[in-house]
């Protein structure tokens, strides 16, 4: 996965596994929030704990699903910041933060935004947590079978105590928003860049390519049909995708342009090292040991590490 032309089916099948993990991940409804409140709650959840992960002590003292890392441990980030992170307008964020804020679901002060340990520890975001660590879980298992992911380092970790979920998702924000970073600035912004990922999805699929219905895009993605048309069209005259009949494609002319071809290929060095950090971590360990393919870990996740 180095870029030569023997590796770059492998490249792609990667891709297309890496971005319908995105996608279902970005919608998967945090605590029940809109798609772009989520992808927000995300984004401020990750500046606020960057000095937490860090520290190694940190990392496995708030590892586990049931321990957040309370709210003075936790660095405020500017709305500014946000805003430019995710390429949104300040107001459109501004706005959302404060509805999320009397929703309980952030903290606004005078430094910064803060998602509270009480709406981290919430069962509604436990319950999200948990789906997306099996979400994480069968994307390194389809990845592994397919021989996708490289030699990874053995674990810093002990592992007896159960899997880091709380960790593991700490890593997989990371990915999902470096990799969301990645698309958007291709497709535009962060609307047009989520419609963009789910038709390259769809058009990277290994089966064969298949044109995408807005509505089945809209439904997908849990936004109004309006938006999604408004920003299909337009990702249609900038020439990331074409209109068929049967929905939005990208062509196989598109996806061999050496851009998108290039984000293919930083997207496997993403993905590589995703998968590195949670072997270091000792998740990729606990998974191989602690749950055989296809089996449970409910009682693994309940302890954490």
């Amino acid at each position: 996965m180095t870029g030569d032309e023997a590796a770059e089916p492998g490249v792609r099948r990667l891709a297309h596994l890496s971005l319908c993990f995105v996608i279902d991940s970005a919608t998967n409804g945090m605590a029940g929030l809109k798609t772009l409140d989520a992808v927000l709650i995300m984004a401020v959840n990750q500046a606020n704990i960057v000095p937490l992960t860090r520290d190694p002590d940190a990392r496995s003292r708030y590892g586990a699903l049931d321990a957040p890392a309370p709210d003075e441990e936790r660095r405020p980030v500017s709305v500014s910041a946000v805003a430019a992170s995710l390429r949104l307008p300040y107001e459109t964020v501004r706005r959302r933060l404060k509805q999320l804020a009397a929703e309980g679901a952030c903290t606004l002060t005078e430094r910064g935004a803060v998602i509270p340990q009480e709406f981290l520890g919430s069962p509604a975001y436990l319950d999200t947590t948990r789906v997306l660590h099996e979400r994480i879980w069968a994307f390194y298992r389809e990845a592994r079978d397919l021989g996708l992911i490289g030699e990874l380092p053995p674990s810093r970790y002990p592992i007896d105590a159960g899997i880091p979920v709380r960790g593991a998702v700490r890593l997989v924000s990371d990915y999902l928003l470096r990799t969301s970073d990645m698309f958007v600035g291709y497709f535009g912004d962060l609307i047009s860049g989520l419609v963009g990922m789910a038709v390259l999805c769809a058009s990277t699929d290994p089966d064969g390519a298949r044109p995408t219905h807005m509505s089945a895009l809209a439904e997908r993605l849990h936004l109004p049909l309006e938006t999604v048309r408004r920003h299909a069209l337009g990702l249609v005259e900038a020439g990331r995708c074409e209109r068929h009949r049967q929905g939005l494609l990208i062509t196989e002319a598109t996806l061999a342009e050496p851009r998108l071809a290039g984000l293919f290929r930083d997207n496997a060095g993403h993905v590589q090292r995703l998968f590195a950090g949670l072997a270091e971590r000792g998740v990729v360990d606990a998974w191989e040991r602690l749950r055989p393919a296809g089996g449970g870990v409910a009682g693994e996740m309940a302890k954490g590490a």
